[in-house]
């Protein structure tokens, strides 16, 4: 009888892939349906905003770097903003400090509906894939009043913000809030007990806490 040996298989996945969203090169090693090793090639979206941001002004460039990471773009002009004010020890205002923050919060939040959206779909869990978006689209309705734009709002600026909050905005984020936090347990509900969802998941790409922080 012959030997039995043990071979993998090499994959290349993406850069485009009906189930990757965005743009990504993954070198898969596979053993059976089981990925053993996985070398990333990243670069396919770059843009080149670092070389366009040499030839604008501070304010300017707010608007590139919205595009960085557009589902949370936000966090970027916080970013950015802040870079700026540090080098020209400029020291924004408390209430602009507490708004950036609120806005910051509800991208990070819009930003993980997508991810838990997206990760749902892939499981055909498609009604989670509903729920996420229709949430979503609550958020992105207060960036629009906000900013006048669901994305990519351009909303900071260099010492503070392009304008103060609407009339009625507070109270309308608390009540969103509210609604988010119900509609999380809803979440917990389908699809942490979902038996597809689990065995997907569990004990897949584990690794240690101290290979997270040598991570960064």
């Amino acid at each position: 009888m012959s030997q039995v040996t043990r071979e993998t298989l090499t994959l290349n996945m993406g850069p485009q892939h009906p189930s990757m969203h965005g743009v990504l090169r993954l070198i898969l090693q596979l053993e059976g349906e089981v990925v053993v090793g996985c070398e990333p090639v990243i670069g396919y979206l770059h843009t080149g905003i670092e070389k366009q941001m040499e030839t604008r002004t501070y304010h300017q460039n707010i608007t590139l770097v919205d595009r960085i990471e557009y589902l949370a773009a936000f966090h970027e002009e916080f970013a950015y903003c802040m870079a700026v004010e540090k080098l020209l020890d400029i020291e924004v205002p408390p209430r602009a400090q507490a708004i950036r923050v609120i806005m910051s919060e509800l991208t990070r939040v819009a930003s993980h509906l997508v991810y838990l959206a997206t990760s749902a779909l892939e499981l055909n869990v498609s009604s989670v894939y509903m729920y996420c978006f229709s949430d979503r689209e609550e958020i992105l309705s207060l960036f629009e009043e906000v900013s006048g734009q669901r994305m990519m709002p351009g909303y900071f600026r260099i010492g503070g913000l392009q304008w103060d909050l609407p009339e009625g905005f507070i109270e309308r984020a608390r009540t969103l809030a509210d609604l988010l936090e119900r509609h999380q347990e809803e979440y917990e509900a389908l699809l942490t007990n979902n038996l597809i969802w689990r065995q997907r998941y569990e004990s897949v790409g584990v690794i240690s806490a101290a290979d997270a922080l040598a991570y960064g």
